[in-house]
């Protein structure tokens, strides 16, 4: 296939996508990324495109609040962007990227039914980071929209199984999704000091990290209580639990009253490139997220050699967390099985620990940029030739 131009549709940029993004301009004759905006609010994260063609356009955010059937609450944004249409006309792209299900797609829709009459022929993919836990509860209103909008693209790319079923329900034909796993930069994770990190057996600390926003959805509170029941009924082992990043829920946090044995620590939010080092100093990556579509920072501790105590509902851990080999899996809304499966992680020796890590890393070579690249230009050539 003749190497074709790209456009990229997205919120932001966020700094774990720079070097896909970088990769996937290598493959192509031209990648354009057209953003609502250069960075949004509630993210601390440094804009750093580091050469890569991104364009912002002019949006209109519109903050709301999200209640999901389960019970937790979201802060979330739409931005509603006025200019996309005509940027899409003066870059006329061969191939239309869209990351959402919203106004940006369906005006990708609208340029894709006006290609024809400015002499292109453009084929539009959707690329739907969705989970069946992510997209309960929707609402009548979208549901609509993206039933309509699964008749309107060519061709709709998504995490995986959980994502495939969910937009199968909704209208896509199997034939037109393709399974796209998210991917880390594993250099940069594979490779951390690990000087700071003691001998497993010259300590009696076990050392939790977490890396992600303070809020609901993260379930960090349940798993709170799950950690002090665990600590008080075993007075000598000591747990540091720390967490990388901010948000509301760290006032709760810290109200909570912590058995002596029982360290929590709030780094804040941290740059992205420090974020291995601190992994290379913990023993397992926690993740009891409510909900998630995938969950990338599964992949970054994998790649840095952690097993990995995750929620079943990341797509994250689905994909990649096999139970007892490179981590354990859990339902955090099933009280029985946090209490169960976090008893089995904590009460792991060192040395089979070590072991899971070693095949945490293994599992996270399968999910490089290289691989995701190649996936995404095989859909590419698919839709291509429709």
């Amino acid at each position: 296939m003749p190497r074709c131009s790209v456009v990229l549709l997205l919120n932001i940029v966020p700094p774990y996508r720079v070097a896909l993004f970088q990769a996937l301009e290598r493959e192509v004759r031209r990648l354009t990324v057209l953003v609502s905006t250069g960075m949004e609010a509630d993210r601390s994260w440094k804009t750093d495109w580091r050469g890569l063609d991104v364009r912002v356009s002019r949006s209109l955010t519109l903050p709301y609040r999200r209640r999901h059937p389960d019970g937790f609450g979201e802060d979330l944004s739409t931005h509603l962007s006025v200019d996309m249409l005509p940027r899409l006309c003066a870059l006329a792209p061969d191939i239309v990227i869209s990351a959402e299900f919203g106004a940006r797609t369906l005006q990708a829709c609208l340029y894709r039914c006006l290609a024809p009459l400015m002499g292109r022929r453009t084929r539009l993919l959707l690329w739907a980071t969705v989970s069946e836990h992510s997209e309960r509860g929707r609402g009548w209103a979208r549901t609509c929209l993206r039933r309509l909008l699964a008749k309107r693209v060519d061709g709709a790319m998504t995490n995986g199984e959980s994502g495939a079923r969910y937009l199968e329900s909704i209208g896509f034909a199997p034939e037109r999704i393709f399974r796209i796993h998210q991917s880390t930069d594993l250099d940069r994770f594979a490779h951390p000091d690990t000087t700071a990190r003691p001998a497993a057996e010259e300590s009696r600390t076990l050392r939790l990290v977490t890396v992600g926003s303070l809020i609901q959805r993260k379930g960090l509170r349940p798993f709170l209580q799950h950690l002090i029941l665990w600590c008080t009924a075993h007075p000598d082992r000591i747990i540091e639990w720390r967490l990388i990043g901010d948000g509301p829920e760290r006032i709760a946090l810290e109200t909570l009253v912590l058995p002596a044995n029982l360290k929590l620590g709030f780094l804040g939010d941290v740059a992205y490139e420090d974020v291995p080092a601190l992994m290379a100093d913990a023993d397992l990556l926690a993740f009891p997220t409510l909900a998630d579509e995938w969950g990338l920072v599964v992949n970054e501790a994998m790649a840095a050699g952690l097993p990995v105590l995750a929620s079943c509902r990341a797509q994250a851990a689905e994909e990649m967390v096999t139970e007892g080999e490179n981590g354990w899996l859990f339902d955090p809304l099933d009280p029985a099985s946090t209490d169960k499966t976090l008893s089995r992680a904590l009460e792991t020796p060192a040395e089979r620990r070590a072991i899971m890590g070693e095949a945490a890393r293994l599992t996270s070579a399968r999910f490089s940029h290289a691989n995701t690249v190649r996936r995404i230009m095989q859909a590419i050539e698919a839709v291509s030739a429709r």
